[in-house]
């Protein structure tokens, strides 16, 4: 901007905040200043609302499996991952198909191109976390959930280790912004945003009550579950009731979370079978996908 004094940027106000009272305007440069972003500064009513008692929701993250939800009202979903998890094997490709052609033609930084690949990546991750956070704020909102609980792992996007391709799905999905940015939706609508770690969670059988340990580095026997994972997406428990794996782990986090609450309305048909919703399909279309998922 300094190289062009008198330089005038016409910058478009978002329909949804076109009659706010704005109070600035922030224009930040990223990948060296090749594209500028706006951000929009102005003062909303709060819209906290009454919290509801006593119905409580669990979250499970995950990659094929965005978030898996299940809560003491009953209800349950999933949130389709795949179509992020696609997005991030593409850019993976991309840019190194990108990053060859550049190192051949011994060309010294960001090109325009790995440029542009990324700042696109980043819209995309943005908006389909921004509306995946929704749906779980419409789905509180709509059956009076006062609490929100998310299992989170400690060291998460550092140390774990599922194989090269999954760690590379798993570390690029932003799940810290995930979760800040649920947190927020909570807070702004009056719910409460709790994290708990997740050890074990997904291992133990929620319909055979098994014991959920915390993780101690120290404990070296091997603790033994009544139920197991015997296909991606499958849990078996004791009797061999089959149920989803995300929702097992999900009703696990809950029972976590709330020792004690009455999980009389989670029952073994509600971790079977759920809608799976899709943050960028339509609403027609999200509906019509939830019909043939159940």
């Amino acid at each position: 901007m300094k190289e062009h004094p008198g330089l005038a940027i016409k910058i478009r106000v978002p329909d949804r905040i076109a009659n706010q009272p704005l109070r600035e305007v922030r224009l930040n440069p990223i990948h060296h200043a090749r594209f500028l972003e706006a951000e929009f500064v102005y003062k909303t009513a709060d819209k906290a609302q009454p919290v509801w008692e006593p119905e409580t929701l669990a979250l499970d993250l995950g990659v094929n499996t965005l978030a898996a939800g299940v809560s003491t009202a009953g209800t349950a979903f999933l949130i389709d991952g795949k179509r992020l998890k696609s997005a991030n094997q593409w850019y993976n490709k991309e840019r190194s198909r990108l990053q060859s052609m550049k190192d051949l033609q011994g060309i010294k930084g960001e090109t325009n191109k790995l440029a542009l690949i990324a700042y696109n990546r980043e819209n995309f991750m943005r908006d389909y976390l921004s509306k995946a956070g929704h749906l779980i704020l419409q789905h509180c909102l709509d059956n009076k959930i006062g609490r929100v609980v998310v299992g989170v792992n400690p060291g998460w996007k550092q140390e774990i280790n599922i194989g090269h391709v999954n760690n590379q799905n798993f570390v690029q999905i932003p799940f810290w912004k995930f979760r800040r940015f649920l947190a927020y939706l909570c807070e702004k609508n009056g719910i409460e945003y709790v994290e708990i770690t997740e050890s074990y969670t997904s291992k133990a059988s929620f319909l055979d009550r098994d014991l959920l340990p915390e993780f101690d580095p120290e404990h070296t026997e091997k603790y033994v579950f009544s139920g197991k994972r015997v296909k991606r997406g499958l849990y078996r428990s004791a009797n061999g009731q089959a149920v989803n794996a995300d929702l097992n782990g999900a009703a696990n986090i809950l029972r976590k979370a709330c020792p004690g609450i009455d999980l009389s309305r989670v029952s073994h048909a509600l971790c079977l079978n759920s809608m799976r919703l899709y943050p960028l399909a339509t609403v027609k279309k999200r509906a019509l996908k939830s019909k043939a998922a159940a």
